[in-house]
């Protein structure tokens, strides 16, 4: 009888698809309760490319406009992101428990959000502030997300007896 690790295709495969239905639930989640909050169910920012796709279901995926004083949309899915990947962490200390393979899961999962972004908006993302902040979290939640699987997992498994 083998057993199973980490690096095994269909484990990987498996563990990635609960983190990518989970982080976009969270997203969703995070994304609506922001939406409901500041009532912005309307877009109110400057492209007028942006103006013509708006959905309030675009919000995970909204990367035309970006950030602080763009309007209350670009805010909404500036914070969405960044609240997502933070929460990004906890489910790969959770589901991954793995110090060699979190930085792997990380930079997966913010690919296929650019992947995913670009296929629910028709079109690639050309703000810098989703740029710079898409990078950084991934960096990020990639570092952290290493370190609580070390400290706070592996090194719990070593006997001090």
């Amino acid at each position: 009888m083998t057993t199973k690790t980490d690096g095994e295709t269909r484990t990987v495969l498996r563990k990635l698809a609960i983190l990518l239905v989970l982080y976009y639930l969270i997203q969703y989640a995070v994304a609506m309760i922001l939406a409901a909050a500041m009532n912005s169910w309307k877009y109110d920012g400057n492209d007028k490319t942006g103006a013509e796709r708006f959905s309030a279901g675009l919000l995970p995926f909204w990367h035309f406009d970006c950030g602080f004083g763009e309007g209350e949309v670009a805010l909404i899915s500036w914070l969405t992101l960044v609240l997502s990947q933070l929460a990004l962490i906890a489910l790969i200390f959770y589901l991954v428990h793995s110090t060699t393979h979190a930085w792997d899961y990380s930079f997966t999962l913010s690919f296929l959000h650019f992947c995913l972004s670009s296929a629910a908006t028709r079109a690639a993302p050309s703000n810098w502030v989703w740029w710079l902040t898409l990078v950084l979290c991934t960096i990020i939640v990639s570092c952290v997300s290493e370190l609580m699987c070390y400290f706070l997992h592996d090194l719990k498994d070593i006997d001090k007896n």
